[in-house]
């Protein structure tokens, strides 16, 4: 093993640590929404801080990020997120919206959810439709706060890779130029979070992802939660 991957290794495994450890802290108490919703805002806050100390760096450096409000090429991408962020993302946006914006969405959710359902995994994820929850016409996320950790850690350098990627969805050579280390640390953090819930009696837990647009629409069913912790498939697996 190299020196770069011993580094990676050790890099993967202490983030890994402390997304299970976060989230043992709340499961510890019960596994009951509550504390399941209260593991998660700590989980985003977590990986927020840790982006927001690496692009400050990065932009000392002279490589800032191109990612800025009004920008939304990456918002036009199938997104997958795990059940407990489905819920809390579903959890968010029936509280915040009243009923006219809320069914807006739902249709929005409804049209995207008929187009990316009936996809197989390869054409899903070259699969490009704004999100439902992305603004019409202020071009920013609508439920911000809410969203998905493959959302937060999807960071690029250069706005034009972006937009390239999105007028060529089967063009496989062309990548937006996204920042290694976000990426790296947040999926092992939610990796670490998901080997926390699955401990114990949570082990016949359902945490196959979703897509965002069928997966909050799910997830906005009263019974979901409860059928979800009880093991049953209450997400279609991809």
């Amino acid at each position: 093993m190299t020196e770069q991957d011993q580094y990676w290794q050790q890099f993967d495994e202490s983030f890994f640590k402390d997304g299970y450890q976060l989230c043992d802290v709340y499961l510890s108490l019960g596994f009951t929404k509550e504390n399941l919703f209260a593991a998660q805002k700590q989980l985003y806050k977590n990986i927020d801080e840790l982006i927001d100390t690496f692009l400050n760096r990065t932009s000392l450096e002279g490589n800032p990020t191109a990612c800025k409000k009004g920008c939304s090429f990456c918002c036009h991408q199938t997104v997958l997120a795990s059940p407990y962020e489905l819920f809390y993302l579903a959890d968010f946006i029936q509280n915040k919206f009243r009923k006219d914006p809320l069914n807006v969405i739902i249709e929005r959710a409804e049209n995207k959810k008929e187009n990316t359902s009936k996809l197989k995994l390869n054409k899903l994820l070259n699969h490009k439709q704004p999100c439902p929850l992305l603004h019409p016409s202020g071009g920013f996320c609508r439920a911000y706060q809410a969203r998905p950790m493959a959302c937060r850690i999807y960071l690029s350098s250069d706005v034009k890779s972006c937009k390239d990627d999105l007028e060529n969805p089967n063009d496989d050579t062309i990548f937006p130029k996204l920042y290694d280390m976000p990426l790296r640390a947040g999926r092992m953090m939610n990796e670490g979070f998901q080997a926390r819930i699955r401990k114990g009696r949570e082990t016949n837990l359902q945490i196959f992802e979703n897509t965002i647009e069928e997966g909050f629409l799910t997830a906005m069913n009263d019974k979901a939660f409860d059928k979800w912790l009880n093991g049953n498939n209450v997400f279609r697996k991809i």
